[in-house]
């Protein structure tokens, strides 16, 4: 595996510095084990030997809900290709030195189609602008929403689930900026499974959303993490 490139524009980049400790982390040992291409499994249970081989107190849950929220911030992008699940950077060929003939792993379904390239060449898929590029400068860049995974379901008053998608959680985050949008997403999802008579309508459920979020932003937003809806908002958990 080659040496990997960080700039030194990381120590300003707002998407990074809003990391936690452990998401930075994460985020950075990842670019480590990446193959050429920028791409990896993103099993949690491979990632804990991979990634995280000598650090005995993380977990196959902590590198999951890691990996949910690298993706919710854009600087790294979830797909599956059979039933198998893949992490790919979306800016790769822009900051690091492509050496191998092709990647080890598969791109993303709606990627250009496969070929290969030569020693030195940027990949195929970076020769287009897709939405795996960025003009940016920044090592993160934003996916369609509809191409990607869900970032979290919420259940529904029907029955149904309610898919929260990675540009939705990027919006919340930009209009929430002292709230962990996926913490919270992650209390309401326990909230709504511990409470389904006041489950919302497809309707109603971004009211519900927004609202938690902003209360939770006048609050004080990160600091009341780990608080319940119940201790902390009452009056919204009935009203809304």
């Amino acid at each position: 595996m080659p040496n990997r490139i960080i700039k030194e524009s990381i120590r300003t980049s707002k998407s990074i510095n809003k990391l936690t400790d452990f998401q930075f982390r994460l985020w950075t040992y990842l670019i480590t084990y990446v193959d050429d291409y920028g791409r990896g499994s993103a099993d949690p249970e491979l990632l804990k030997g991979f990634v995280f081989p000598r650090r005995k107190g993380v977990t196959e849950s902590n590198i999951k809900a890691g990996l949910t929220d690298l993706a919710c911030a854009g600087l790294i992008h979830l797909y599956e290709v059979d039933g198998e699940p893949y992490l790919c950077f979306p800016t790769w060929a822009k900051h690091q030195r492509i050496q191998q003939k092709q990647s080890k792993f598969p791109a993303p379904d709606d990627a250009p189609p496969k070929s290969t390239v030569g020693h030195g060449d940027p990949p195929p898929e970076s020769e287009s602008k897709s939405e795996y590029e960025s003009e940016s400068k920044n090592i993160s860049a934003e996916p369609e929403a509809d191409s990607t995974p869900p970032v979290i379901e919420l259940p529904l008053n029907d029955g149904t689930m309610y898919p929260i998608s990675q540009e939705q959680c990027q919006e919340w985050a930009g209009l929430y900026p002292a709230v962990n949008v996926i913490q919270q997403l992650r209390q309401m999802r326990g909230w709504l499974d511990s409470n389904p008579t006041k489950r919302k309508t497809k309707r109603g459920i971004n009211r519900f959303i927004t609202g938690w979020l902003a209360r939770t932003q006048d609050k004080g937003g990160d600091k009341h993490h780990g608080t319940t809806i119940q201790s902390a908002y009452p009056e919204l958990a009935e009203r809304i």
